[in-house]
């Protein structure tokens, strides 16, 4: 399995492509994009983890509530994701998430790159290619 992330321009705000060999490695590769875009900091001693179950009506409304819930629970409760500790996608007439996130609690002081307000829907469209899943996220700043 592997995964990636790449930044490219955007006029005023943060755009990364990602691509996975599955829709769990596209959305590991979405948070670790995420975490890129809002820390240079490299923690690697994760002692705190949070389950979290989501549900959407699409692949890319799914995309964006799992997103949006790093940068919530990183906003709000000051706790950092690191690592994904498992994570399953079900598709179904819904789709639906379960994760184990693996972080730690950060105090007011910790150096961040910038707040991003929200993740976007914007140019979304999670497509499967020759076996290989690709979208396009924006991180609105």
């Amino acid at each position: 399995m592997s995964h990636s992330y790449k930044f490219i321009d955007h006029t005023a705000d943060i755009a990364v492509e990602l691509s996975g060999d599955s829709l769990e490695e596209l959305f590991i590769a979405g948070s670790k994009a995420w975490h890129n875009a809002v820390s240079d900091e490299t923690v690697s001693d994760a002692n705190d983890s949070v389950e979290v179950d989501l549900s959407a009506n699409s692949k890319e409304e799914l995309l964006v509530e799992f997103l949006n819930e790093l940068n919530f629970l990183f906003a709000t409760r000051k706790w950092l994701c690191l690592k994904i500790a498992s994570i399953k996608i079900i598709e179904d007439d819904n789709c639906e998430l379960s994760a184990e996130l693996n972080g730690i609690k950060v105090q007011d002081d910790f150096p961040h790159k910038q707040e991003i307000k929200s993740v976007t829907y914007h140019q979304m469209e999670i497509v499967k290619k020759e076996g290989k899943y690709s979208t396009l996220v924006v991180f609105d700043i």
